[in-house]
């Protein structure tokens, strides 16, 4: 586990980057297929134009995941950013309002957990239903194309046939 103190990385504008294997991170390893994969990080500290103090998270790596179509397994490229504003405690953090877009707001420690922090945002950005492109070509293949079918016309036609039916 390395932990960072990201108050004064972001005082100082410091940044923290390592590697780790995909194996390493628990939760994550759970979706992923052997080998597992790798995942780069670096957490730069920063003050933002709120004057803020934050920090910037990138990852890139390269992870195993099941292609939900074929069962295969399927090399994924991992390559996020998120951007984190600092808040001091819990009750102001559960205060925040959650929002789509824009930073997100991190809990203040002076010994973060970064294998934590990378693990969640790994497994955020994870896809939802990993398809291999080939796989997804052939599934919208065999698909007709919308507005070639028409799914009443078998009642117009039995409405046709009758005389009691308006």
């Amino acid at each position: 586990m390395q932990t960072v103190d990201v108050v004064q990385l972001a005082r100082d504008g410091g940044s923290v980057e390592a590697e780790l294997d995909a194996a390493q991170l628990p939760r994550l390893s759970t979706m992923l297929s052997p080998p597992m994969g790798w995942i780069r990080y670096r957490l730069r500290g920063r003050v933002d134009e709120q004057g803020r103090q934050g920090a910037t998270l990138w990852l890139q790596g390269r992870l195993g995941l099941t292609c939900d179509l074929c069962g295969g397994r399927l090399d994924w490229s991992l390559d996020e950013s998120n951007d984190f504003f600092l808040v001091d405690d819990e009750a102001q953090l559960g205060a925040l309002p959650i929002t789509a877009g824009g930073d997100e707001p991190l809990l203040a420690s002076h010994r973060l957990d970064l294998q934590d922090l990378v693990e969640e945002q790994a497994i955020l950005a994870l896809p939802i239903s990993p398809r291999h492109p080939q796989c997804e070509q052939k599934v919208r293949a065999s698909q007709p194309e919308q507005g070639t079918t028409r799914p009443f016309s078998v009642l117009a036609s039995l409405k046709r046939g009758r005389t009691d039916i308006q």
